[in-house]
């Protein structure tokens, strides 16, 4: 009984967010969302985003809203969207199904009175859920809305520059960021906002209300947004922001280099171990070119942008000064046009390369315009690393370079 109703529920929704709110890819959005107000520092919170014209979706607990009424016509007032975070702010797992369905409905009518209009979106507290509440939100109409960046800025160890970085430094197209404006001081939260929606902004994304994103069916989708997110957290991978605007097109990590040893082309012999800055495309804004006309020459000159904004980061980020190259593995070596762009060519061998293979070509199921058709294809394609010395990316790219370079002639491969 206890598994049917509390773990099985809780698994299948909060988890694995059967049903729930997924942001889609296609938009450019990033949902700002806050719990368990209002508090004592809700009225910051509104009134650092109404300063940089950002609206979010609060989930508030109705019983401290009835008790800010006038709190919660700002909200409204504002553009701000209201959603359900329960009468009282109590783990699902301490209520028995029809005390969380019961207090779900009546939550429901609280709000509805207070505001106007009938909420249409439900973040249980803590994410919690039992069987009562998946019954409710079902019977009442109710998304759930879970998260997929939490930088606990509830803690007291959480800096605002902490917290700013971490939710900039995670978000892609279609994430939903948990915040809290209630259940005690909120002042790092508030301090923390201006930093975020900068960094969010500078990275192309728009930080914006959930009902603003379009949803996307696709669990697929969903669990890779899952496993990229805690990937991008793990390795410490930063965003290149797009100096063009939209959605950035490179991010990079600082890693050893685990290949065979090179010679670059300044003449700079990279051996096993030295430091070096990974590259990732920033796969939601090439997806968006692909299956359009000239999408490949376009993604080519997005990509040689990028590589001059990445020329200008590095010179500012101190972890990156003693890097000898950057590069990293691709599928993309149709044409070998990659090494037009300066780049040296290795072959990737053994388990590495089969298994960068299969993570390289789920890549593009996922993010390609035709989806698992694309297989097709790109699966005679190998999968290659790429490699280029810091100096020559300086040369070619950098110095403040406005326009995009030319290709050069293309650099003899190190196969």
């Amino acid at each position: 009984m206890w598994l049917i109703v509390y773990l099985i529920p809780d698994a299948l929704f909060h988890h694995l967010q059967v049903g729930a709110f997924s942001g889609s890819r296609d938009m450019p959005g990033v949902a700002l969302t806050f719990d368990d107000g209002p508090g004592s520092d809700t009225e910051a919170v509104l009134d650092t985003l109404k300063a940089l014209g950002v609206r979010a979706t609060f989930f508030v607990v109705s019983e401290r809203a009835l008790a800010h009424p006038a709190t919660i016509r700002r909200m409204v007032a504002e553009g701000h969207e209201i959603g359900i975070h329960m009468r009282q702010h109590i783990s699902a797992f301490l209520l028995l199904p029809w005390q969380s369905y019961r207090r779900i409905g009546q939550s429901l009518k609280e709000l509805n009175r207070l505001t106007g209009r009938r909420p249409e979106l439900f973040r249980p507290p803590w994410g919690h859920v039992n069987l009562g509440t998946w019954l409710a939100a079902r019977r009442f109409g109710l998304t759930p809305v879970f998260w997929n960046i939490a930088p606990d800025d509830w803690r007291r160890d959480r800096a605002p520059e902490w917290i700013s970085h971490y939710v900039a430094q995670l978000a892609q197209p279609g994430t939903v960021v948990v915040l809290h404006d209630g259940g005690g001081t909120r002042t790092r939260t508030v301090q923390s906002l201006p930093a975020m929606v900068a960094g969010l902004r500078d990275a192309g994304l728009n930080p914006t209300t959930v009902g603003e994103l379009t949803r996307d069916p696709s669990f697929l989708r969903r669990v890779w947004t899952w496993w990229e997110i805690r990937f991008t957290r793990g390795w410490n991978i930063e965003t290149i922001p797009n100096s063009a605007g939209g959605g950035p097109f490179l991010r990079i990590g600082r890693i050893a280099y685990r290949g065979r040893q090179v010679t670059l082309l300044d003449g700079t012999e990279l051996r096993r171990g030295a430091p070096m800055g990974e590259i990732h495309f920033g796969n939601p804004a090439l997806s968006q070119l692909s299956g359009r006309a000239a999408s490949g020459l376009r993604a080519l000159h997005g990509v040689m942008a990028a590589l001059a904004d990445l020329a200008q980061w590095l010179k500012t980020h101190p972890a990156y000064q003693d890097i000898a190259a950057v590069g990293g593995v691709t599928l993309l070596d149709a044409t070998r046009t990659i090494e037009k762009l300066g780049f040296i060519r290795v072959r990737v061998r053994g388990w590495t390369k089969w298994s960068m293979w299969v993570y390289l070509m789920i890549l593009l199921a996922v993010y390609h315009h035709d989806g698992w058709k694309t297989l097709r294809r790109f699966r005679r394609l190998e999968p290659v690393m790429v490699l280029m010395d810091v100096g020559t990316l300086e040369a070619r790219y950098g110095k403040g370079r406005r326009s995009v370079p030319r290709l050069p002639k293309c650099p003899p491969s190190a196969d």
